[in-house]
């Protein structure tokens, strides 16, 4: 029992950093073998040792238990997490079939006698279907093949086969080993046939799973041309070379991949030279028919190539066979080494050969006069392409893994990069982000990109770190310089110059961020992300009092505040006697970076404050931005309280309209001779006596003369449009009489002002609780005329209104809530019971929210708070894009829509028939009294 006890204590203290398995658990392997007798792994696959007890049930991968992977004799299981995700993705795409993958046998150890070696390695499994599927092992074969070949190519390894009858054997070849493995046991193949049937299977796992769409007609090169047309060199159409590629580079070679297919010819012109690579290394591979293996030492040089290569010449071949049948696809030579013969290599120092990034290529036939149609092909998967006659040079950019990964920017596509292994230091990430994977943060390269726009303005060397090669750069970070610059720009009239932002700092390498910023400044490790950038006006092309780090950063709080946001990050803004530092960033911060940046008596937090408040108004889309100021501007109409000083001018959009009317027919004739208008004159007349009357009164500020013109030209006018001329003088009259008249509205008092759409009599009665226009003296002097009824024919008792809306519409009730919004303050309260309601009231919304800057809120209750809520805020939106801010406030008031307070329900159709006797009532009290006492 002690020594049991000892071993265990052993065991845990000779464990070291955690292997992560494709089920994201993290097992801790044992290091030290020589307590534990026969777990040595007998052929190098670099598969560990594990303890099982209490993991049991622990997921190697998705569905991969380890209790179903280890020996049942053994406590102790040696796995490979490469292996484990061969066995997993093979069992995820049988699953799509409806197919069950099971392991027959596991890690086995040496005293299980297991059926192969390899089950000692722990990379290694016997796996078969599961009874009932339609499926042959065979089949299951296939998809191992399709599936674990690339993945055991990733880490220069190669796949081992044992075919049975109604299961296989899938291993990972060891170290050791040169090359696949493929065999039969007890199956319907023999191992000849087996083998010749799995390298067609890997063959047919390198066909492409897409092809471009290319024109038929798409361009050719004739001998000498090249593509793009514009570059005089391979370098400038995908970047130079960092360094030679060699054997001895190893970071770098691993980094490369072998095409291990035979459905491309490689010519292999080295394979029967004494040595490649180096003289010391002594031999040559020749992988003319087939690759030798897929470990380091393996590889053959006309098959190795970048993967971006790899990925070009899998679509390229498959093109060639499609459009020529039975001509394959032939590569005189990729990458490139020394070798006998060749000191440096076949090429040029700085050749693009050394980094595996171009091939020269050939078809199967030697027919040249096919090249141009190979050419075309090259074109369109993307290569730079050159025609040199007797063969096709073809380059590529550099690329991060074998698919590529492209980011998209305002201006531009960008391909994700790794940087070489010797230049890796200068581009790692922070600790902290080492594994972060809520935002990505890929390399690219520069190399003759530098002029290259990634947005309207703004070029790759404007953000890249002038000493460095390779770059980060978040595209929402460029979406902000833009919109910067846009918003900058906005306003301009006609004629005014451009104004250029410039970028001081973007990408920083981390030796360049590390000698300006310590750690605890706030801009530290942001370049470093690409997430940050340091603006600034170009002072010699502006005046420096107008345009410097506060208007900057006022602008890059309210364009780039709300971008971060919708991209659930946050901002930070810095700013700078010289310019602005903006990021993003995980919590939103402002600072005030030099004490001399501010204005005289502006504090830090002042200024913070009131960033804060900018970003949250233009989050909430309240800040007052026109498309085109100048429109915006000519077309305004703002309100105005009631002044004698106040003169109706009609607006541009009124004057236009007047224009186009004087060219075009109108839909409706504007007339006062109508037999309405000619028979309603008397009592119209009659009401601008009784008005006028009461005005009278008291005192007038404006002339009299003009006050009684106006109220006669209001209420004295007539005609049936609600449009043209008459209805614009009507408008102008009765604007100018109720902005001049002394009848007051008496809701200047903070927090009393209330709306409610006409006809809704319940809520009419909570809106008048407090004050409402009916209140209004105003309203008490005008209503009874504009709801006034007349007898047509005084022989007949059938009565018509005076002012009715669809043959002599009149506009004073609505003139009349624009007035009344205007002179609210505080807050300002809307009762509606749906959206239509909603709509009906834009008028008095439009001044409370947009104009009057004395209101503070707006509190809307609804009985469909989510539907008005909607016509709110699309009225919002295109007001802030359309209204002139020399007008208007500077943001739209604060305001909320909420459900009707509890206790405002549906009344009873009682109730309606009870305020209708009431409204008669007080109507036939107003008559009387009229007729008795006027």
């Amino acid at each position: 029992m002690l020594r049991e006890f000892l071993q265990v204590f052993v065991l845990l203290a000779v464990t070291h950093a955690g292997v992560l398995f494709p089920s994201g658990e993290t097992l801790e392997p044992i290091t030290d073998l020589s307590i534990l007798g026969q777990l040595q792994d007998p052929k190098n696959t670099g598969s560990q040792v594990y303890d099982s007890q209490g993991i049991e049930d622990t997921r190697l991968s998705l569905n991969f238990f380890v209790s179903a992977f280890k020996s049942p004799t053994s406590r102790y299981f040696r796995a490979h997490p490469t292996f484990i995700t061969c066995l997993q993705k093979t069992y995820n795409i049988l699953r799509r079939d409806n197919e069950w993958v099971d392991i027959a046998e596991g890690y086995r150890t040496a005293a299980d006698n297991p059926t192969d070696v390899y089950l000692q390695t722990g990379a290694a499994a016997v796996i078969r279907l599961r009874a009932g599927g339609s499926k042959s092992v065979q089949d299951l074969t296939a998809v191992v093949i399709e599936i674990c070949v690339p993945i055991f190519q990733e880490i220069q390894r190669d796949i081992g086969l044992v075919l049975y009858g109604d299961r296989v054997l899938v291993r990972l070849q060891g170290q050791d080993e040169a090359g696949p493995h493929f065999s039969a046991s007890g199956a319907a193949m023999d191992t000849a046939a087996f083998s010749t049937w799995a390298w067609g299977q890997i063959d047919s796992t390198y066909e492409p799973l897409s092809l471009p769409t290319c024109d038929q007609n798409a361009r050719t090169l004739s001998s000498g041309e090249t593509y793009p047309p514009d570059v005089t060199t391979p370098e400038e159409a995908v970047g130079a070379i960092d360094y030679p590629v060699t054997r001895d580079k190893l970071e770098d070679f691993k980094r490369l991949t072998q095409y291990p297919a035979n459905n491309i010819i490689f010519e292999n012109e080295e394979g029967s030279a004494a040595w490649c690579g180096s003289q010391a290394r002594g031999r040559c591979v020749d992988c003319s028919t087939k690759i030798l293996g897929s470990t380091l030492e393996n590889r053959c040089a006309d098959r190795v190539m970048t993967k971006r290569l790899m990925y070009v010449l899998r679509k390229v071949q498959k093109m060639v066979r499609d459009e020529f049948p039975g001509v394959k696809l032939k590569v005189r030579e990729a990458w490139d080494e020394p070798h006998e013969g060749a000191l440096t290599g076949d090429h040029p120092a700085g050749s693009l050969h050394y980094e595996g990034r171009a091939a020269e290529l050939t078809l199967s036939d030697g027919d040249t006069t096919k090249l141009p149609r190979l050419a075309a092909s090259c074109i369109c998967v993307g290569a730079f392409v050159q025609h040199k006659g007797d063969r096709i040079f073809i380059a590529v950019r550099k690329q991060k893994g074998f698919t590529p990964t492209f980011v998209e920017f305002p201006s531009a596509t960008l391909i994700e990069v790794t940087p070489p292994a010797d230049e890796e230091g200068k581009y790692t990430l922070p600790d902290q982000y080492t594994n972060y994977d809520k935002t990505p943060m890929p390399l690219y390269d520069s190399d003759h990109q530098e002029f290259k726009k990634v947005g309207a303005n703004v070029t790759i060397g404007d953000f890249k770190d002038p000493s460095a090669r390779y770059f980060r750069l978040s595209p929402a970070l460029v979406q902000c310089y833009q919109a910067l610059a846009t918003r900058d720009n906005k306003w301009n009239r006609a004629g005014e110059t451009y104004r250029h932002i410039k970028v001081l700092e973007g990408y920083l390498s981390t030796e360049n961020q590390d000698s300006l910023f310590n750690v605890s400044d706030p801009r530290y490790d942001r370049h470093n992300l690409g997430w940050a950038m340091r603006v600034a006006y170009d002072e010699a092309e502006v005046d420096p009092e107008k345009f410097g780090p506060l208007r900057l950063a006022r602008f890059a709080v309210t364009k780039c505040g709300p971008l971060f946001t919708r991209k659930k990050d946050s901002i930070g803004v810095g700013l700078y006697q010289d310019s602005v530092f903006v990021d993003i960033r995980e919590e939103t911060a402002f600072w005030v970076g030099e004490p001399d940046a501010l204005p005289v008596n502006v504090t830090a937090e002042d200024w913070q404050d009131e960033m804060a408040m900018l970003l949250q108004y233009s989050i909430d889309g309240r800040i007052i931005e026109p498309d085109s100021l100048e429109r915006a501007c000519l077309f305004s109409d703002p309100p105005a309280r009631q002044s004698p000083w106040f003169e109706h001018r009609h607006s541009e959009a009124v004057q236009r309209r007047r224009r186009r009317r004087q060219a075009e027919q109108s839909t409706c004739e504007s007339r006062d001779d109508t037999d309405f208008c000619i028979k309603s004159k008397p009592h119209r007349d009659e009401q601008v006596e009784v008005i006028w009357k009461e005005v009278t009164r008291k005192h007038l500020y404006r002339e009299e003369r003009e006050v009684r013109a106006a109220l006669e030209g209001c209420l004295g006018a007539c005609g049936p449009c609600s449009e043209g001329e008459n209805w614009d003088d009507k408008m102008q009259n009765c604007n100018n009489f109720m902005h001049w008249v002394n009848f007051g509205f008496l809701n200047d008092e903070p927090d009393v002002t209330n709306f409610w759409a006409r006809g809704n009599h319940d809520l009419k009665t909570h809106a008048c609780r407090d004050h409402c226009i009916v209140k209004a003296p105003l309203f008490s002097l005008l209503a009874p005329s504009v709801e006034q009824l007349y007898r047509p024919d005084p022989k007949r008792s059938v009565q018509e209104e005076i002012y009715n809306m669809a043959i002599n519409p009149l506009p004073v009730m609505e003139i009349m809530q624009r007035i009344y919004a205007a002179h609210a303050s505080g807050k300002v309260t809307f009762w509606v019971k749906d959206k239509a309601e909603m709509q009906s009231l834009r008028t008095p919304l439009k001044v409370a929210l947009l104009f009057n800057k004395a209101v503070t809120e707006v509190v809307i209750h609804a009985a469909d708070p989510p539907a008005v809520e909607g016509v709110v805020q699309s009225l919002v939106f295109e007001w802030t894009k359309s209204s002139c801010p020399d007008h208007t406030r500077e943001f739209i008031t604060p305001f909320s829509v909420q459900p009707l307070p509890a206790g405002i329900v549906k009344r009873s159709p009682e109730f309606d028939i009870r305020e209708e006797m009431l409204e008669r009532h007080r109507n036939w009290e107003q008559d009387w009294i009229k007729s008795h006492f006027n």
